[in-house]
């Protein structure tokens, strides 16, 4: 890429930008509309709504147990059951839950047909703008490539003139341009 300066008539400026110019990583943008849609997921829960007590069936402790690959007798009593699920290391049973949530995706994507002027103030993809002391040119910063045409296709349009940083600050020293 190059500096770039152009001057653009106020015409052109306030005109639409230039075919080679309307995509989004140039000086135009994208702009997207969205919808929700409902998806599902697995996720690991707790299988057991309890921690096994007291309170709890010896029945209900053995299956915890179970689940946990602790080892019991079936003789043990609940107090025995308990010591042993304690005393032993395990995590706690996990079972897989289906689960329904909503997500905002791209419905659609349309890219933008903005003026020159736009590019400048909307999305600031341009240098300041100055204008002459008649108001009929503006000079504005850009960096335009040269390898894909991108230069030439922009100096051809009438109403355009493309400058190098030199021929710019020689432009700018001009009586048109000065008292700004």
């Amino acid at each position: 890429m190059t500096n770039t300066y152009l001057i653009l008539t106020k015409a052109v400026y306030e005109g639409k930008l230039p075919s080679k110019l309307k995509t989004a990583d140039r000086l135009s943008w994208n702009e997207y509309t969205y919808k929700e849609i409902s998806k599902k997921a697995t996720r690991k829960v707790d299988k057991y709504s309890f921690y096994p007590s007291e309170d709890n069936t010896k029945a209900e402790i053995k299956s915890y147990m179970d689940d946990c690959d602790v080892d019991y007798s079936s003789s043990d009593t609940k107090a025995e059951l308990l010591e042993k699920l304690m005393s032993e290391p395990h995590s706690v049973p996990k079972k897989d839950e289906e689960y329904t949530y909503t997500e905002s995706v791209v419905d659609k994507t349309t890219l933008q047909n903005p003026s020159w002027q736009e590019c400048a103030f909307k999305q600031g993809k341009l240098g300041a703008p100055r204008w002459n002391k008649d108001n009929t040119k503006v000079l504005v910063k850009y960096e335009l490539a040269i390898a894909d045409g991108t230069h030439a296709q922009v100096s051809a349009i009438s109403g355009v003139t493309a400058l190098s940083h030199s021929e710019c600050l020689a432009e700018m020293k001009k009586d048109e341009w000065s008292g700004e």
